[in-house]
């Protein structure tokens, strides 16, 4: 798998910045992503996989009753065409850029926030996070307009492969630490509470559509984690898969779920309520670098690929 994968970002200098984790494996596998523009290829739209064969198909049984009339072997009926089969994965891109007035418009310009419904966009806003769906035939203009962002800093992975419906947590914290979170409820309630040594994660869950299968549901919900000694099991359609125990909160009021086209991407970026201390998007989605308070923008881009044929 390419080290840079399908979000290649070449446009400023490297530069060092906090990294963002991607935790899903049986051993709970983290991809930590690298910092700064490492050798991509030439775009984002044409990813680099890693070889992934079908299994082999196990030898025919012999059938004594597959006889003709003359005692001779009779044709093998014609075999349907093999299947494709089709693996998913998911590419995370993570930008920081000053948190200054005006600083992330154009970028915006190219997003639709739309294809939310308005009582999601209002729970979102309330909770200091904004969400917009871009296309990849736009994707030249945004990183133009993010390059043009003075001290941005990039963070950038290969795509992930997971199972269907397996929960795939994105950590915005490098440390544990302590700190008091509020939530405004659907209900227009906010309530918040002490999570001492704890970590925030965007936690990412996608399949395909299931009235088309071109298309991608993904569902992204914040969420707090503690760490507890031993580990659990969850179960997923490819079996269980074994992953630390931990203390959580889910945030349900500031997620959201987006069906996605083909060649569409989210972006998950603070709303102007982001200012307030304490609430979800700030404490998600700010931070302070040597004195200067930055905004993340996290890009997810699901993706569907066939890579062989049930035999």
């Amino acid at each position: 798998m390419s080290p840079v994968g399908i979000w290649p970002y070449c446009g400023s200098a490297p530069r060092r910045g906090p990294t963002l984790h991607r935790r899903a494996s049986a051993t709970a596998l983290v991809a930590l992503l690298a910092v700064g523009c490492q050798p991509a290829p030439s775009s984002w739209l044409s990813p680099a996989h890693p070889p992934d064969d079908p299994p082999p198909a196990l030898p025919d049984a012999d059938n004594p009753l597959m006889l003709t009339r003359g005692g001779q072997p009779a044709a093998a009926p014609a075999a349907a065409p093999p299947a494709p089969r089709v693996v998913y994965e998911l590419a995370v891109l993570h930008v920081l850029a000053p948190r200054e007035p005006a600083a992330l418009d154009k970028v915006w310009n190219f997003l639709r926030e739309d294809l939310l419904d308005s009582e999601t966009r209002l729970r979102l806003s309330r909770n200091g996070l904004r969400v917009g769906v871009g296309h990849v035939r736009d994707w030249e203009a945004i990183r133009a307009a993010l390059d043009s962002i003075e001290d941005h800093r990039v963070l950038n992975s290969a795509p992930l492969s997971v199972p269907v419906g397996f929960p795939l947590s994105l950590e915005l914290d490098t440390q544990p630490r302590d700190q008091t979170l509020f939530c405004v409820e659907a209900d227009g309630i906010l309530s918040g509470s002490t999570w001492p040594a704890s970590r925030n994660v965007i936690r990412v869950t996608y399949a395909p559509d299931p009235h088309d299968v071109q298309r991608i549901l993904l569902l992204a919900v914040p969420e707090v984690h503690q760490q507890r000694d031993g580990w659990e099991w969850i179960r997923t359609e490819a079996g269980l898969w074994q992953v630390p125990r931990r203390s959580t909160e889910t945030f349900s009021a500031a997620g959201f779920a987006v069906t996605l086209d083909p060649g569409e991407f989210v972006l998950i970026a603070p709303s102007e309520q982001a200012r307030i201390a304490g609430l979800l998007g700030r404490a998600f989605l700010t931070r302070t670098i040597e004195g200067r308070e930055y905004c993340s923008c996290v890009f997810l881009r699901p993706q569907a690929r066939q890579v062989g044929q049930h035999e």
